[in-house]
């Protein structure tokens, strides 16, 4: 990496000074100045970072290996051992406070902290000045415009045809004019297209450097953000059958539902009407942010079985039986009737809440009217539209678009927010639709170019397209690129119960 560092500073130095000592006139060597030091600027705050940047990786995953060779009883005690880890000072400090926060979490039980949380694109982008970088090239073309200008204006303005002398010397001046103006454009041209091929060269260089180190460092060190919650949920699926298992003989609970038979569903069913009388069943807040800056500025509310003996229950494990006999319609009036409660109740304190997502499925479609279910329930907590938004699922539309269709026209009818939850990607299966915005499930798409693809026929659609289950800083990083301005998801914020969410939104006095 160092040779190409001195390779690129004397190519650079090379051409910069060549083009300057060329110079027909005063006036094009001082306009190649300013380029000259426009790409020296470039250098030093643009292409030395990205390459310092690359050799750190290189440094890092050399690291990894003495990390893995040293004799401890826990990885990150030779991680920790390991210093410098990076031999680069951006990237040691960013690992250092990721270490401290690696620690604090140890200390609680479980580490949650993606090296790809701190170490991204985006970290890099702000450390390596991309942003003003990205405009050397203009800049260099720009000069050289500026210079073509001056010198046409320079030639022109001593034209005279009072005698032939004058004649004479205003041609030359014309044509030093002329050759100041090709010669500055050429040569802002040549600086500014040797400078962008040469940064975006060294900057993929540098990104693959980047993901060949948290490849390795999350096959050797740290699974992924994503990989954690895949074996979180599995874990929890394991001690959810376990304990059910535990509990046949005295509890109606059974999750085997390959073999379950109507019976064993009546016996959960009652289980989850108990549930339901004795305050089980509540709400967690999925809070929805501008990607921008992160702030929230509306969450979604999803139900959630408290069990007296289990503690949480996977809504994998009831959700089937109370969708296929219609319950589902039931609990989800409870839960909207919960979400009208914690609204009014923060109103009455003086707050002025976000508005809370209330979703919509195809069997509450086709058990209750939807519209005045909700429309009642304001009114008795009066509260109005602004306070809620109504999303509709997918699948509603699919099976039973009329009626989709009716309750998404009577709501924004009557001045609510309508969108469309679960979105796979085909708008072909919507159908004729008004809703305001669509949410797209990042889970839906097999591939990273199925995602762009969809956000380019939403583009030329004319539909507003958010997100959700962001799952990772690469994907949050995707879609942002994407034109996506709002989204949700685990790697932004997890799903929380409402006091976590109130000291979030500072709810609280």
């Amino acid at each position: 990496m160092r040779k190409v560092m001195i390779f690129l500073s004397a190519f650079f130095a090379v051409v910069c000074i060549l083009l300057t000592v060329i110079s027909p006139d005063y006036m094009s060597m001082a306009i190649i100045g300013l380029m000259d030091v426009a790409v020296a600027l470039g250098f030093v705050f643009g292409l030395l970072p990205c390459l310092r940047y690359s050799q750190g990786f290189r440094e890092g995953q050399k690291s990894i290996d003495r990390a893995t060779d040293i004799n401890a009883d826990v990885i990150w005690t030779a991680v920790a051992n390991v210093t410098p880890f990076f031999k680069e000072k951006t990237l040691d400090d960013i690992f250092e406070s990721y270490l401290d926060d690696v620690k604090d979490e140890r200390d609680k039980g479980v580490i949650i902290s993606d090296i790809e949380d701190v170490i991204n694109e985006e970290t890099l982008s702000l450390h390596s000045w991309r942003g003003v970088v990205l405009q050397i090239a203009g800049i260099l073309t720009a000069l050289g415009l500026l210079g073509t200008f001056l010198g046409l204006v320079t030639g022109i303005s001593s034209v005279a045809f009072s005698s032939a002398e004058a004649t004479r010397e205003s041609i030359e001046n014309l044509l030093r004019g002329i050759a100041t103006a090709f010669y500055t454009s050429i040569a802002g041209v040549i600086l500014s297209i040797l400078f962008n091929v040469a940064y975006r060269l060294i900057w993929n260089m540098m990104l693959r450097e980047c993901q060949m180190f948290t490849q390795e460092f999350h096959n050797r060190i740290q699974p992924s953000a994503e990989e954690q919650i895949n074996a979180k949920q599995y874990l929890n699926t394991e001690k959810m059958i376990e304990a059910l298992n535990v509990l046949r003989t005295n509890s109606s609970l059974n999750l085997n539902r390959t073999t379950a038979d109507p019976a064993q569903e009546q016996r959960m069913m009652i289980d989850i009407l108990s549930g339901l009388k004795h305050g089980e069943f509540t709400f967690l807040l999925e809070p929805v942010v501008n990607l921008a800056d992160r702030t929230v500025i509306k969450a979604e509310s999803k139900l959630q079985w408290n069990h007296s003996v289990l503690g949480p229950v996977q809504p994998s494990v009831y959700m089937p039986i109370v969708e296929s006999d219609g319950f589902i319609a039931k609990l989800d009036q409870h839960l909207w009737e919960d979400i009208f409660k914690t609204l009014r109740d923060w109103i009455d304190r003086g707050l002025h809440p976000v508005p809370i997502i209330l979703n919509i499925r195809k069997t509450d479609l086709l058990a209750l009217d939807v519209y005045y279910s909700i429309r009642d329930l304001m009114d008795s907590y009066d509260l109005e539209p602004r306070n809620v938004e109504i999303a509709i699922d997918e699948s509603a539309y699919v099976i039973c678009h009329d009626e989709a269709s009716k309750a998404e026209k009577e709501f924004i009818a009557n001045g609510f927010k309508v969108t469309i939850n679960n979105f796979s990607g085909n708008l072909v299966n919507l159908g004729e639709i008004a809703a305001d915005e669509i949410c797209l499930d990042l889970s839906a798409p097999e591939e990273e170019d199925d995602i762009e693809s969809i956000f380019s026929q939403a583009a030329k659609a004319r539909l507003k397209l958010t997100c959700e289950k962001i799952t990772s800083a690469k994907l949050l990083a995707d879609v942002k690129r994407y034109g996506c301005l709002e989204g949700r998801g685990e790697h932004i914020y997890p799903e929380m119960t409402r006091t976590e969410f109130e000291k979030l939104m500072h709810y609280t006095f």
